[in-house]
């Protein structure tokens, strides 16, 4: 089987401690570079099965250039592989595909819809409705991703003298030049995890009416 982009990297870098980055997975000047570098996780985990020898070694592999935003290639995979949040990784791995193998959120967020109003499917309502609407749950924590895939995909810049910053992925925030928190969302539905969150409990209320 042909070596995956990563497993080329590091090899270059176990042989001579250092390494030069193909031109599509350079971090982006302005916004991120994640579809890219997420296309080459998921290939690099069907060869070798969520292995982290690599990230472990390689220095941090950055997907943006911009002040603030320093997420890396190896958050996202720490992501991807936790075992700390309750949705299993395999899950996780099998979501992200769906959600960057689709040319535009919409034909994504349609493949997705079904598989997350599953996860909740016979919870009480009080129980899906926390799960949806606290941010730091584990189907919101996946629903604020997604939004990342969905800004990208969807070319979505922010207004003039504002920027996104994060700490911790997946969560972000918008701050002005100055550095201070502003409340700006994108205009496209599907790009902010409030309206996921909707569509998911919609759907699962639909299922839970129809099955009684």
């Amino acid at each position: 089987m042909q070596e995956t982009v990563i497993e080329k990297i590091y090899t270059k870098f176990k042989e001579k401690k250092q390494f030069t980055l193909p031109a599509h997975l350079l971090p982006s000047q302005q916004g991120y570079n994640l579809l890219c570098w997420l296309h080459e996780l998921l290939l690099y985990y069907d060869t070798v099965d969520f292995v982290v020898r690599p990230f472990d070694e390689l220095p941090p592999l950055r997907l943006s250039s911009q002040q603030g935003l320093g997420i890396t290639a190896q958050d996202i995979h720490r992501f991807i592989i936790s075992d700390v949040n309750l949705i299993p990784p395999r899950l996780r791995r099998k979501l992200l595909t769906l959600a960057v193998s689709h040319g535009c959120a919409e034909d994504a967020w349609q493949h997705l819809l079904p598989i997350l109003e599953g996860l909740l499917h016979g919870a009480p309502r009080e129980t899906v409705i926390e799960d949806l609407s606290w941010r730091f749950s584990p189907v919101a924590e996946l629903l604020i991703a997604l939004t990342w895939i969905f800004m990208e995909r969807e070319q979505i810049a922010p207004p003039r003298g504002m920027r996104l910053i994060c700490e911790r992925f997946p969560y972000y925030q918008w701050v002005s030049e100055d550095g201070k928190q502003v409340l700006w969302e994108p205009e496209q539905p599907l790009c902010r995890w409030e309206r996921l969150a909707f569509d998911v409990y919609d759907a699962w209320l639909a299922l839970e009416k129809g099955g009684r």
